[in-house]
């Protein structure tokens, strides 16, 4: 690491940039529910104005900006109407969109005011089909997607007011442009990011970052405005910008925020798309020894051993990753599901290690899990000591799964979510077809977690050994113990 980036480093960790938050003050449910707003325009007219309560505020020696200085998103809903809806209507988490990997590639080379200009064009249509829900969508893409940009301004306006020259001209450029080059386009993608946790969204992904990155950074390179060195500085302050507000962010703890990126793996033309991007975001996350973000390489039978030697170096600082991804299983499988081919080919991860198609997915990975162990539990209790033979009883625990899976899938039935209008500027089709990103998209799958797995497979050894092989626990004394 550079000296700046270090100090950038220890600002974070030691949390001085905590002197910039502010609680918002605000109570919106019950305004909201004396207005009768409908969901999308409470999300629309609460998002506004978090954008607008945001002050520009900014890290010593820092080239990528925006920080959150708003600590609490108000409630939409107030408890009676809270409740009203799930009582009929099936709710994942916390209602929000989450878990799903949205298109920041076509966004970052069209620009925020190209996607405004269309969205405003489809909403002035005399001849629009699209109905009062859809006319409601587009209205609050226009009005958050303006929102952004004036916070943009604002950033700007600061950075010259303070001698930030480079940063500024950064962002008199983006977000309402197509990013030039590799500084452009990632401080895109923090405004970008930045929004959807303002906006509700969590487990905010990342995708193929090596991918939709690549060209930005490979044109520097060529041009001589980057090299290897300074490339990798940047991706390093890059990676900063994913721990200044995730103690902020919705988790079972900090560091449970699903800011997953995946490296590697299969390119459309079946090529191998490891390459210098790949290796320096190994080598920041590797440098900067911080949890975020999570970082997933698909590998396969074409990629090169140096690969894994890179990710073991990562490994060994003890972080819980690389995860890995094996292609030639996965893109098959997704095949078989489904999938059309060139969607499999470009899977990426949902926030834990769950395979999902970024900007055309609205799966939900995690709707319900199911505990292996219970599962063995019971069938112990209820079949283990008429069963002949351990492959009978293996038979009665797939079948009681095959139950288990049956019996919570009867459970989720009206799936409603919390209205996603800037998730969905970034998701395939929404925008044309006035569809709110709530309401689905190309995909959308639920997964059950099989949880416990491991514990159950021991679970199952110790069964097969001891009671059919060995014969010297009975099914009652097992039990019992």
């Amino acid at each position: 690491m550079t000296p700046r980036i270090e100090a950038l480093k220890d600002i974070i960790t030691n949390k001085c940039h905590c002197i910039h938050r502010r609680a918002s003050g605000l109570d919106l449910a019950s305004d909201f529910a004396e207005r009768k707003l409908s969901p999308i325009d409470r999300v629309a007219q609460r998002t506004v104005r978090l954008l607008n309560a945001e002050n520009p505020a900014f890290l010593e020696g820092e080239r990528i900006a925006f920080l959150r200085t708003i600590t609490d998103l108000p409630p939409l809903f107030t408890d009676e109407e809270w409740t009203t809806i799930k009582q009929t209507h099936f709710i994942h988490e916390l209602g929000h969109v989450c878990n799903i990997s949205p298109d920041y590639e076509t966004t970052i080379a069209k620009g925020l005011q190209d996607h405004l200009k269309h969205a405003r064009s489809l909403h002035e249509a005399t001849n629009t089909e699209m109905d009062e829900e859809g006319m409601a969508f587009l209205s609050a893409v226009i009005a958050e997607t303006q929102a952004v940009l004036d916070l943009a301004d604002r950033y700007r306006a600061e950075a010259i007011a303070r001698g930030m020259n480079d940063l500024a001209d950064v962002l008199a450029r983006v977000p309402r442009y197509p990013a030039r080059n590799f500084i452009e386009a990632l401080q895109f993608f923090r405004v970008l990011h930045f929004t959807l946790w303002l906006e509700g969204e969590y487990h905010n992904t990342v995708g193929r970052f090596d991918q939709y990155m690549w060209p930005y950074l490979e044109k520097d390179l060529a041009d001589g405005k980057l090299n290897r060195e300074s490339a990798l500085e940047l991706v390093e302050e890059f990676f900063l910008t994913f721990n200044r507000d995730s103690d902020l962010y919705p988790g079972v703890q900090q560091g449970d925020n699903g800011q997953s990126i995946v490296l590697g793996g299969v390119t459309a033309d079946g090529g191998e798309g490891f390459n210098l991007l790949s290796e320096l975001c190994l080598e920041a996350s590797r440098n900067l020894a911080l949890i975020d973000p999570k970082i997933n390489l698909r590998v396969n039978a074409m990629t090169p051993r140096n690969v894994y030697q890179l990710g073991t170096e990562l490994t060994k600082k003890g972080l819980g990753f690389p995860q890995y991804s094996n292609d030639d299983v996965v893109i098959p499988g997704l095949v078989a599901l489904g999938y059309d081919e060139e969607d499999a080919k470009n899977y990426v991860v949902a926030a834990c290690w769950e395979f999902i198609v970024p900007g055309k997915g609205m799966d939900i990975p995690n709707v319900a899990a199911i505990s292996f162990p219970a599962v063995i539990l019971k069938c112990v209790r209820d079949h283990l000591e008429a069963a002949a033979s351990f492959e009978e009883f293996f038979g009665l625990v797939k079948q009681e799964i095959a139950n288990k899976c049956q019996e919570t899938l009867r459970g989720i039935r009206n799936l409603w979510m919390i209205p996603a209008p800037f998730m969905s500027l970034l998701m395939s089709g929404c925008l044309e077809t006035g569809n709110d990103i709530s309401r689905g998209a190309k995909y959308n799958n639920f997964g059950f977690h099989g949880t416990g797995i491991s514990t159950a497979v021991d679970s199952l050894s110790a069964i097969r050994k001891l009671v059919f092989v060995e014969k010297s626990t009975s099914p009652l004394e097992l039990l019992f113990a």
